[in-house]
Order: C-alpha cells, then structure tokens, then sequence
C-alpha cells in the first residue's frame, strides 16, 4: 500500500510539467491575439493615411515618412503652378520695358491715337488762323495774318483745318460705335459716383487732410472731365463754326440776329479751349509727367501708380488690357458693323461736303471800295 500511495501520489504531480510542457503549443496555436500587431493592413493604408505612426512599427516608419513627402508635395506644386503661371504670362506678354529697364503698360490702341493726332493737328491750326482773327487789332494778329499770305488765306486754311476736325470727330464716333457695339467694352469715360469720391478724396490729400490719395481707374475724374469738355466745345465749335460759314443759308431757317451770338459763342470758346488746354491739358502731360502715351501707346509704371493705381493693379495681377473677344464672334460682328458704318460713313461725308461748298461768303473778304461817290452839293443861293 505504501507503494501504490506513493505511486498516486507521483500522479498528480507529474502532470504539472506535462501540462507545462503542452502548453507552449497552445501558445503557438494562439496568432488571434497578436493579429493586430503582425498584420499588413497599415502598410497598405500608407499612401491613404497622412498619418499612420501609432499603427507602423518603429521600423516601417521611416519608409512612410520618405514616402509622404513624394506623394504629397508634387500635386500642390503643379496647383501652385498651374494658378501662378497664367497669370504671370497674362500679364508679362504686355508689359513693355524701356531701354533703362522701367516697365511700360499699354494705354492706347492704334485707333485712339490716330483720334488724338487728327484732334492735335486740327486743333493747333485752328488757334493759329482763328485767334488772330478773334483779335484783329493786336500786333501779333495782324503779324500773323501776314505771314499766312493775308486774310483770305488765313480763312481758307482756317476752313480746312476746321473740315478735318469734322472728319475726326466722325471717326471718333465710328471706333467708339466699334468698341461698343463689336467689342462690347465698358463705356469708361462715363462718369460715376466713384469719380466724385477720387476728386473729394484728392482735394484732401493736397491739403493734407488725409495721408494717402485714392487709388484711381484707367482713366480718373480729370481726364473724363477734360474728354467731355472736349466733346461739349466741339459740337458748340462746329454748330456756330457752320452758321459763320454759312450766314445766308443760316438766315433761312433762324433769325439774323443769331449771327453774331454765334461770333461771340465761336471766339470765346475758342478763347477757353486754347487756355485749358495750353494751362490744363499741356501742363498734366508735359510739365507735371513727361506722357507721350498718346504717341506710344504705353505708359510708365511711375504715373500708373500715382495716377491709376487700380489699373495698375488689376494689370500686374493678369488682367488683359482690353477685352478679349473669340475670333469667330469677332468677325460676326465686325460684317455687321461694317456694313451699317460704311453707309454712315458715305451719308457722313456727303453732309460735310454739302455744308462746307455752297456758299463762300464767309471765306473771301469783300473787296473796298476806293472811289467813293460824294453827290454834289446843293448850291446856296
């Protein structure tokens, strides 16, 4: 007995290293609970997920950070690229740099400097032959009207000069019927409210009331009022200059008296705009800023900025000087416009030439008479 205790006695206790022993298959056969750790999946979620640290063991996150930067970064440099290079060529392809290096920006087109010689020539012949006659009496007058080759040449020369005006002043109706009509441009030398704002705000920066001035469009207050001036004394010049050419026919449909309120109106508007434009106009272009923009069409950063400072903003930010119009709806509209402004055009110069060749009175001086008839006198008795 003694030896069958002992032997259930070593029973119980071999199994303890036994089960010991079969439990490190168990442990073996137990993957489920390192799954989480061992799998793949956060290898596969890198190029997904920004940021997979807590997931990657210590020795993949090296790769994901060497694989972040060259997934992430190329498309924001192609966005950067694709926003900031338009622009750029936008606004480079017309900006223009003088020999020292100072950007140009387009003012003008061809068509508005063609305007802006014909007004030019015309006007300045104008003065020239009208003032002295204005002015009979001055030295300088009668000088002048010397030089010329007399009176009579003096107002031939006066007439043409004043026929090429019309004829400009035409033309200026047609390219601006063409931007409006074919281009569909804004109309910018209308005024608004805006423009009282930049005068308001100009008139207290020079005296100091505020430290900056307004920030201006392409054209500002005083440019659009000297245009508009140059519109009104125009037609006030041409309206009066064709009843002083012609004052028999005028007779016909206005009383006579209105003759010499048209000599008055015509001198003395002619008077103000050889001043405003002598005072005013030569002093902004040539004393205050040398702008020859009206002979090359561009104008120089220096008055862009102090004088259309919006304009020059819009321009370096890519914006196109002139309004772009497709090809195929371009020349749609210009067949039509061409046809309506051709007859225009025909009906146009057919009135200039009526209005300014039937009658010649205003144009050769009367003749004086030298002999001069004295009636015999009565007899006294």
């Amino acid at each position: 007995m003694n030896e069958e205790s002992r032997d259930l006695e070593k029973i119980p206790a071999e199994p303890a290293p036994v089960l010991s022993e079969t439990d490190t298959p168990v442990t073996a056969t137990t993957p489920p609970v390192e799954e989480p750790v061992e799998t793949p999946a956060p290898e596969t979620e890198v190029p997904v997920a920004s940021a997979p640290e807590p997931v990657i063991s210590e020795g993949d996150a090296p790769e994901a950070e060497a694989a972040a930067p060259s997934v992430a970064t190329p498309p924001v440099a192609e966005a950067e690229a694709e926003v900031v290079k338009p622009a750029a060529a936008a606004s480079t392809d017309e900006i223009f740099y003088t020999p020292g290096g100072e950007p140009e920006y387009p003012r003008f087109r061809l068509m508005a400097r063609i305007e802006h010689m014909t007004l030019l020539v015309s006007f300045t012949i104008l003065c020239l032959t009208g003032l002295p006659q204005k002015f009979p009496f001055s030295p300088v007058s009668q000088w002048m009207i010397g030089a010329m080759g007399g009176i009579d040449m003096a107002r031939m020369i006066h007439r043409w000069a004043a026929t090429a005006l019309v004829l400009g002043s035409i033309y200026h109706l047609l390219t601006s019927s063409y931007r409006l009509f074919v281009k569909h441009e804004d109309m910018r030398m209308l005024p608004d409210l805006k423009d009282g704002f930049d005068l308001r705000d100009t008139v207290a920066y020079n005296l100091g009331i505020i430290d900056e001035p307004p920030k201006m469009r392409k054209f500002n207050f005083g440019e659009k009022f000297e245009y508009w001036a140059v519109v009104w004394g125009t037609g006030v010049m041409i309206a009066t200059g064709f009843i002083l050419w012609n004052p028999i026919a005028a007779t016909r449909f206005m009383p006579g008296s209105y003759i010499p309120v048209a000599v008055l109106a015509h001198g003395w508007e002619a008077v103000l705009a050889a001043v405003s434009i002598v005072i005013w106009h030569l002093y902004n272009v040539l004393a205050k800023h040398r702008n020859v923009s009206m002979f090359t069409g561009t104008l120089s950063h220096k008055i862009m900025e102090e004088e259309h400072a919006l304009e020059l903003e819009r321009l370096q930010a890519g914006g196109e000087p002139w309004k772009v119009i497709p090809a195929a709806v371009l020349a749609r509209r210009r067949k039509i416009f061409m046809a309506v402004a051709g007859v225009v055009l025909i009906l146009a110069v057919v009135l200039v030439f009526w209005m300014f060749t039937f009658e010649d009175t205003a144009i050769i001086a009367p003749q004086v008479t030298r002999d001069v008839f004295v009636p015999l006198a009565t007899p006294i008795p």
